[in-house]
């Protein structure tokens, strides 16, 4: 028979999961919490949960519960370790060196603390790769394809490259950056791969311009200035009149932005971008940007190539 849901029934269950866990019932204790949580999450208690489900080797439920509020972790060192823990004994290597980086960011960690951290991820991931090497042969063969694919086929691939240990990553990565053969959505995928796990060191990236440039991952892949500021004067133009053409455009706006990526500050001209939209798709005819349309024609192209 089902409990009936009075009011603050996720008391009961507190009640329940705190009497179980003090007489060594850990297994019940959870699933207790695990029902207080349905009825009134918080992060506090998210943590909880996350921390038991580890300590009983339930690394799946764990890792599900840390990511539905992986940014709440960041509010402390002690929850920061917490996250850290779960990634790395769920083998998820790159995950647990983007915490890491965002953590640092924030200022939530010492020096002394994200290099043992880094070490300590170093060496899980090169005992854990040991383990798989006849694994990690094979997704690089599998990656190696990547410039002979179709465009759709390797967007799908290229996010398997984060299996990979993370020098092999950045070196695969650098490798596909210039190749003109590989989509350019997906040199923008490895170039936010890089970003996200805090690598400084430069790297030769091809533009959508054919051109070659030397850019720092962690400098360069976070700007989304551009497409906010296009956003609000979309809003501000369509808002109130179409707000069907203003949803459509949007969806427009991040596709073509992904194009442009890292390199969107490098078009920084949002009132021009605004007006092409306005000119293509509506009945509004603004004054254009030669240098925005060149740029928006090549993306279009892409974009039917990609198709």
């Amino acid at each position: 028979m089902s409990p009936i849901e009075f009011p603050n029934n996720d008391q009961y269950y507190l009640t329940l999961a705190e009497e179980a866990f003090s007489e060594g019932n850990y297994l019940q204790a959870l699933e207790n919490y695990k029902l207080a949580y349905q009825i009134s999450p918080s992060p506090k208690l998210n943590r909880l949960i996350a921390s038991l489900a580890l300590e009983q080797g339930d690394f799946v439920g764990s890792l599900e519960y840390a990511q539905e509020m992986a940014d709440d972790y960041l509010e402390t060192p002690e929850a920061i370790d917490l996250y850290l823990q779960i990634q790395v004994y769920s083998q998820n290597f790159f995950a647990a060196r983007e915490f890491l980086w965002r953590a640092q960011k924030v200022r939530h960690l010492t020096e002394e603390q994200k290099e043992l951290w880094l070490m300590r991820i170093d060496d899980q991931e090169a005992f854990y790769q040991k383990q798989q090497q006849a694994a990690v042969r094979q997704l690089e063969t599998e990656l190696n394809q990547l410039p002979s694919l179709a465009s759709m086929e390797q967007l799908m691939l290229v996010r398997k490259i984060k299996q990979l240990p993370e020098e092999l990553l950045k070196s695969m990565s650098e490798k596909f950056m210039i190749d003109p053969k590989v989509f350019p959505l997906v040199r923008s995928y490895l170039f936010e791969s890089l970003a996200r796990v805090g690598s400084s060191d430069k790297v030769r990236y091809l533009t959508i311009q054919d051109e070659i440039m030397e850019l720092s991952p962690a400098e360069s892949g976070s700007d989304g200035t551009l497409e906010i500021e296009i956003e609000n004067r979309l809003n501000e133009q369509l808002g109130d009149d179409d707000p069907i053409l203003l949803s459509n455009l949007l969806e427009q706006v991040k596709l073509e932005m992904a194009f442009l990526y890292p390199l969107q500050s490098s078009f920084m001209k949002p009132k021009a971008w605004v007006a092409s939209y306005l000119t293509e798709y509506s009945e509004q005819s603004e004054p254009l940007d030669e240098g925005i349309e060149t740029i928006r024609k090549k993306i279009k192209q892409l974009m039917f190539d990609y198709h």
